[in-house]
């Protein structure tokens, strides 16, 4: 009796052990994180990109987002990506993704492999977009790296597992961290990696990417490089009740399929893949991405990559005609967020605004009058909505000016104390949804 207690005690010790080395090897790593050149998390602007983020009406933003130009030491290279957290500790999940992944990309397959836990059962072959090029990517030479190596099938074959490896084994981290509880916490993620006139695209969740190209008669077309994958969305609803998960939508909800536990109405995820929320990972929810490649053309002008605040209230046309409009490529993505926040007043909802926010990447310089051939009735309504809006930016200027203090941004660094798990979290009926 006394040796197994003093087993377990042995054991306790060594796990705090190693929960504190890995808590500062972390602490360093966003040090180092800090320091990259051409790395940007915060609204701001680089070379060829911008970014913005606003908090909903939710409380704490959990949207986190990530710009980073030179990405694995390639010139030509520029990761972007964004993360939308929810649960009571979505914030921190978000970051963690946002922070841990991209590093996660430039490993070998092989350490990625390494001790991989997840259930067979679990892995879903990444989905092809229908509209992309499936030109064949990647150099078995280089972890990571695309352009100018196009082979054959092997090598797009490659890349999707090197990158469903990534996501796997970045939700294996999430689930080991000693500090982040991740049981009904998680986030979406899309990520884009641009080498040269590749476009590599990895995805879960409902957050969305588009691409803008110019078309022959100069006007700006969409073209969406995502799925928003929800619950009930085909070969995601399959697997759901294939594992014992439930989906549904709320009385009040109509339009929110969410998931749920197979006896218990709880935590109505509104999407079919995250990373975190392990309560449902064995009913049917998982972190394999969603996979795309295409080629690059020199039609193409930009692309935007947001959380599902902005895609709630705008259509993919709309936010790349916010865009195209904008004064400024630094002004592009909070361009995108005002018309966003315009558009949940107009609905009558402000009340219940997401957060939001926008990576915008630039491949050339934009030309002026570019735009979309929206409906006259379209921009004919816009025009008559102008003063409206206006309107209410005067009344809701004081309380903004008010609440500017509980607004949170997005920082490089983060302590070991934020990274502690609240001591007793209050729940909350959206984030516990999954919103």
């Amino acid at each position: 009796m006394g040796m197994c207690m003093s087993m377990e005690g042995e054991e306790k010790r060594e796990q705090k052990r190693l929960d504190k080395e890995m808590l500062s090897a972390e602490v360093k790593a966003m040090q180092l994180l800090a320091e990259m050149p051409g790395r940007l998390c915060f609204n701001g602007a680089t070379k060829t990109c911008c970014l913005y983020t606003k908090q909903g009406c939710k409380g704490i933003n959990q949207d986190s987002m990530l710009a980073w130009e030179g990405f694995a030491a390639e010139e030509e290279s520029v990761f972007l990506g964004v993360f939308d957290g929810h649960g009571p500790n979505g914030h921190l999940v978000a970051s963690k993704v946002r922070d841990c992944l991209p590093s996660l990309l430039t490993l070998p397959l092989e350490s990625l492999l390494e001790g991989c836990s997840t259930p067979h059962h679990h892995i879903q072959k990444p989905i092809k977009m229908v509209d992309i090029d499936d030109s064949k990517i990647a150099d078995h030479t280089y972890d990571i790296k695309l352009p100018g190596y196009v082979k054959d099938d092997e090598d797009l074959a490659w890349i999707e597992e090197k990158v469903t490896a990534a996501f796997h084994k970045m939700d294996e981290r999430l689930k080991m961290h000693p500090k982040i509880s991740c049981m009904s916490s998680g986030t979406t993620a899309v990520t884009i990696l641009v080498q040269g006139k590749d476009l590599l695209v990895g995805s879960v969740g409902d957050s969305r990417a588009i691409l803008a190209t110019q078309s022959t008669d100069g006007s700006l077309v969409a073209h969406q490089l995502t799925m928003d994958l929800k619950p009930d969305s085909p070969g995601e609803i399959e697997r759901i009740e294939k594992c014992q998960g439930r989906v549904f939508a709320l009385e009040d909800e109509p339009h929110i399929p969410r998931l749920w536990l197979p006896h218990a109405n709880t935590p109505g995820l509104a999407m079919a893949r995250a990373f975190g929320d392990f309560c449902l990972k064995e009913y049917g929810l998982i972190a394999t991405p969603q996979i795309s490649h295409r080629k690059l053309t020199e039609e193409d002008e930009f692309i935007v990559v947001a959380t599902d605040g902005v895609w709630d209230v705008l259509s993919n046309v709309e936010v790349m005609d916010a865009i195209a409009s904008s004064s400024s490529k630094e002004e592009a993505a909070k361009s995108v967020v005002d018309a966003a926040t315009n558009a949940w007043k107009r609905r009558n909802i402000a009340s219940r605004m997401d957060d939001c926010a926008v990576v915008c990447h630039f491949l050339k310089d934009i030309k002026p009058g570019l735009s979309s051939k929206l409906d006259l009735s379209e921009k004919t309504k816009a025009n008559d909505l102008k003063e409206e809006d206006t309107k209410h930016e005067t009344d809701t200027s004081r309380q903004a000016e008010t609440n500017r203090h509980l607004v949170r941004y997005d920082t490089l660094v983060t302590t070991v104390a934020e990274l502690a798990e609240p001591e007793s979290p209050l729940p909350s009926p959206h984030l516990d949804r999954g919103v």
